[in-house]
């Protein structure tokens, strides 16, 4: 309002521009905005060469008004926020800055992106600058969520070796339009070669560990049941799975303290129930390697009897 007093017609030019000049005016008032909060300038912050550029000058003019020297792309970049004004002044800075430090893989992932919106700012200063690219701008919604798949490929290159910052880059680029982030990170998982130490030991002739991602991947197929989508808890050290005799998975948990692992539960084919006398073998055998169960065998027969008489109800 205050320029448009100064030159009149400012005010109906902004609203009838074209996006790019548009959005050049509206970057330059959110610096000279943002200077005044910083600096405390005085009123002449707005002197009327600068509304006489607005009201007269190209899309260069106003923008080296304001910034003198203008990054390369700047206006190109400021035209795809569109008609409608981004929320934040701050946002127009940041654009102005990603440029000025010439960060090529920012600018390439906001021209790939389509319309720019706040949201997509918003990922983009989340988002580990490694990952920066149209693909990942275009299927992150949030910043929070940025920061979420950020520690996500931390985890990944953690367990697999092959998750190099370029293999992952790499593939993050070479993303058709159908895949998915989560489908990239699960096919480095796939691969993971750095498991925890499986608490079976190997050359046991009656159970085996499964120490790879290929013999569990492998055993998922045989048993055919759910243990391909295990495998991150696997590399996280919150699962173990051996094979007793080509009959059934036996899994084990982690204890509290590091204190070692401890049997949990048996699977058989698509985990259908086991019998009895197999899962008896099978606490035999942990209890011969010193893997620790939690055992329904206390209070004796004394204890059992009262239970009965009593009618005592189970644990709700």
């Amino acid at each position: 309002m205050k320029l448009d007093d100064e030159v009149p017609g400012i005010l109906s030019r902004v609203l009838t521009a074209a996006p790019a000049r548009r959005q050049a005016i509206l970057a330059a008032l959110a610096a000279y905005e943002v200077k005044a909060g910083v600096f405390d300038v005085s009123e002449d912050l707005l002197p009327m060469s600068f509304a006489e550029v607005v009201r007269h000058g190209r899309v260069a003019d106003i923008l080296r008004m304001t910034f003198g020297d203008v990054p390369e792309g700047l206006p190109g970049l400021l035209e795809r926020i569109g008609e409608r004004p981004l929320d934040r002044r701050a946002d127009y800075l940041a654009i102005f800055q990603m440029l000025a430090r010439n960060d090529v893989r920012a600018a390439d992932a906001l021209r790939g992106a389509g319309r720019i919106t706040r949201r997509k700012l918003e990922v983009l200063s989340s988002l580990d600058p490694r990952w920066h690219h149209t693909h990942t701008l275009e299927r992150l919604d949030t910043g929070a969520e940025a920061t979420t798949f950020n520690a996500a490929v931390e985890f990944v290159q953690s367990v697999c070796s092959r998750a190099s910052d370029e293999t992952v880059a790499e593939a993050i680029a070479q993303m058709r339009p159908t895949s998915t982030l989560p489908r990239l990170l699960d096919r480095f998982i796939r691969r993971a070669d750095r498991l925890p130490v499986n608490p079976v030991p190997v050359g046991d002739n009656d159970l085996r560990p499964l120490s790879t991602t290929r013999d569990l991947l492998e055993a998922g197929l045989r048993y055919r049941n759910c243990i391909s989508h295990r495998l991150s808890e696997v590399a996280a050290g919150k699962l173990a799975i051996a094979e007793y005799q080509t009959q059934l998975l036996v899994e084990f948990r982690p204890l509290s303290l590091g204190a070692a692992w401890m049997f949990r539960d048996v699977h058989g084919p698509r985990n259908g129930p086991v019998a009895l006398a197999l899962i008896a073998e099978v606490e035999a055998k942990c209890d011969a390697l010193g893997i620790p169960r939690i055992t329904e065998a206390g209070g004796g027969d004394g204890w059992k009897s009262y239970r009965r008489f009593t009618g005592e109800l189970e644990w709700g």
